[in-house]
């Protein structure tokens, strides 16, 4: 024998006969799909709306951020504007302090020629003191002359000299004070 297999040879297999399935068979067929379309709605409206919920939780933290975004905006500018004024006010103090540091060298300076003159003065008033002392004495002693010599025994000779001893060293301390008045460099 050969391969393929005669003809005759092969048997016939007979195909069972189709039946139409029974209509309770449709029935289950179709509760089945009502169920699943049933199950696929209440899974589909529990995801919506537990969706939905997360959606309306979204926008209220984003409605919180957004507003809180803003207060914090509103702060930054005020704390900038703040920090402004406050470099302004610190140029105005720093400039006032260089001011101020200008003016005291300068007084310093002031003081210090004010200090020598009043050095240079106080030296060349201390002779003129030492004159006016000895001229003090000079006219007490030439008063008590006056005063206690009768006039008849008064010595002319004596008061002209003293009066021109006075009027000499009267002329003397003029010059010396016209000097310590002058302005001195």
């Amino acid at each position: 024998m050969s391969w393929p297999l005669a003809e005759h040879s092969r048997s016939t297999v007979a195909l069972p006969h189709r039946r139409r399935p029974p209509r309770i068979m449709w029935a289950v067929v179709a509760a089945a799909f009502v169920c699943g379309a049933a199950v696929s709605a209440a899974g589909f409206s529990i995801g919506w709306k537990h969706q939905a919920q997360k959606n309306t939780s979204a926008e209220s933290a984003l409605v919180s951020a957004t507003a809180t975004a803003h207060a914090l905006r509103a702060q930054l500018a005020t704390e900038r504007s703040d920090l402004a004024a406050a470099n302004a006010r610190a140029m105005r103090l720093s400039t006032s302090g260089k001011v101020l540091r200008l003016s005291l060298a300068k007084l310093r300076r002031q003081l210090a020629a004010a200090r020598t003159s009043l050095a240079s003065t106080s030296s060349a008033a201390a002779p003129l003191a030492a004159s006016v002392d000895r001229l003090t004495n000079e006219l007490r002693a030439l008063t008590s002359y006056v005063t206690s010599t009768p006039s008849g025994q008064l010595d002319a000779g004596y008061l002209q000299a003293q009066v021109g001893y006075v009027s000499k060293t009267v002329a003397g301390l003029s010059s010396a004070l016209a000097t310590l008045a002058a302005p001195q460099n």
